[in-house]
């Protein structure tokens, strides 16, 4: 058998479908960019007071949407995303309104359908069965009804899968639609799709019996007779163009050896478009030399080291602000905790202190103090609030001390028998009068 080293080049938008989703739970969509983070870390760096906001919310994931979409969560959502992807307006948009106006829950989820990827670098990935059954469909290596395939016809063919040269990811609205432009498909419901964008490239190998010629004829026949959009595409004596992934068209699909039609036996006439009208899956895969491959490799593995190493950078300054975060909060904690025993100190000081001012004084000086306390204003002065002690009859045992100390009073603050201070002259001729003066 013998091994071609290949390049795949993605012409338009390629999908290929895992069955997940972009959780809404765990990103945010801000300024053109689909941000996905670590739950566990976003936890981690929260204060304890926004902490438990955000937990208070977790049975109604609106509500955590909304919490994320604060400006200083964004901010924080940010500087701990693993991965960071382009979105269309549209999406964006959609976004934003997940809410109705009312503030109700819109009744069209917001699921965004995430394409093949390799889990530890976030790149994209074709799997190479996705190739495969491409080649199997051109070779018409097809299952029987049982969906057996001998195995030395399927060992013809062996295919590794895709490695990110140069990839990148993008999200956006697909649409099925009617090929003919005059007409309307009967379901045009739109998915959120995530897909491998344009000029993306990838490497990968073949293993196989077949001349690469033989791969290259067999491919330009079987398209040429089932598509016509593959003419949009230029190829060389060393490459072929093709078709894989998800909404790439049932034309393309095989059963029991013939081209899939619909309910009435004629060809589909409708097919899925990506936003901007592209159609999905077409790809040029061109031939390369053994020592391009793997200089490619190398390249891959300064990429894969470089995102490992910006990925311990990111990490390494989130556990760094988040120690300085938990040695803040324990300062803040005992600073707090001093502060609080410095005022029990002072607390304690200050009874010790009005406790032997209190056994310093005579009965009738406590029982001044006693008066000021329970007096509801406490700007009045002192010859006021004993003045009116005197005068409901709250004074007997000290009555003739208490006049006394009011006259005093008075006279300090000069208001003893000033007659144009009405109501200071009428005290002091009341006080005169119990004084018998």
């Amino acid at each position: 058998m013998k091994t071609y080293y290949l390049k795949l080049t993605a012409l338009t938008p390629l999908h290929v479908g895992t069955g997940e989703v972009y959780e809404p739970t765990n990103f945010i969509i801000d300024d053109g960019y689909l941000y996905e983070f670590d739950e566990m870390l976003f936890m981690q760096s929260l204060d304890l007071i926004t902490k438990n906001s955000f937990l208070s919310k977790l049975d109604d994931y609106l509500q955590i949407i909304d919490f994320y979409k604060k400006d200083e969560i964004k901010s924080k959502v940010k500087e701990i995303a693993f991965s960071k992807v382009k979105v269309s307006k549209k999406v964006e948009a959609k976004f934003k309104t997940i809410r109705n106006k009312d503030g109700s829950k819109n009744k069209n989820l917001f699921e965004i359908q995430k394409t093949f990827k390799n889990v530890n670098i976030h790149t994209p990935i074709i799997p190479g069965s996705s190739i495969k059954g491409m080649l199997d469909t051109v070779f018409k290596i097809y299952p029987d009804r049982s969906g057996r395939v001998e195995n030395s016809v399927r060992q013809k063919l062996i295919i590794s899968d895709t490695i990110s040269l140069n990839a990148n990811v993008k999200i956006g609205y697909s649409y099925r639609k009617h090929k003919n432009p005059n007409k309307e498909a009967r379901s045009d419901i739109p998915q959120i799709v995530e897909v491998v964008d344009n000029d993306s490239s990838f490497i990968f190998s073949i293993k196989t019996i077949y001349e690469f010629n033989t791969i290259i004829e067999k491919f330009k026949k079987y398209f040429n007779q089932n598509s016509r959009e593959n003419s949009y595409f230029k190829t060389t004596n060393s490459s072929f163009v093709a078709r894989v992934g998800k909404f790439s068209g049932k034309a393309f699909m095989v059963d029991d050896g013939h081209n899939i039609l619909n309910t009435y036996d004629k060809p589909i006439a409708t097919h899925t478009l990506f936003e901007d009208n592209s159609p999905f899956g077409w790809v040029n895969i061109e031939l390369i030399s053994e020592n391009e491959y793997k200089n490619s490799l190398a390249t891959i593995e300064q990429n894969e080291k470089k995102y490992f190493d910006e990925l311990s950078h990111k990490q390494y300054n989130i556990k760094q602000i988040l120690k300085q975060k938990k040695e803040e909060l324990k300062a803040k904690e005992e600073a707090k905790q001093k502060e609080l025993e410095e005022e029990q100190k002072r607390l304690n000081e200050e009874a010790i202190r009005i406790e032997e001012e209190l056994n310093s004084m005579t009965p009738f000086e406590r029982f001044i103090v006693e008066l000021k306390e329970n007096y509801p204003d406490k700007n009045a002065s002192e010859s006021v609030v004993v003045f009116q002690a005197i005068e409901n009859e709250q004074i007997d045992e000290f009555k003739q001390e208490a006049l006394k100390f009011v006259k005093s009073k008075m006279i300090e603050e000069k208001v003893w028998d000033k007659p144009k201070k009405k109501s200071a002259y009428k005290r002091t001729l009341k006080i005169m009068e119990m004084l018998s003066l």
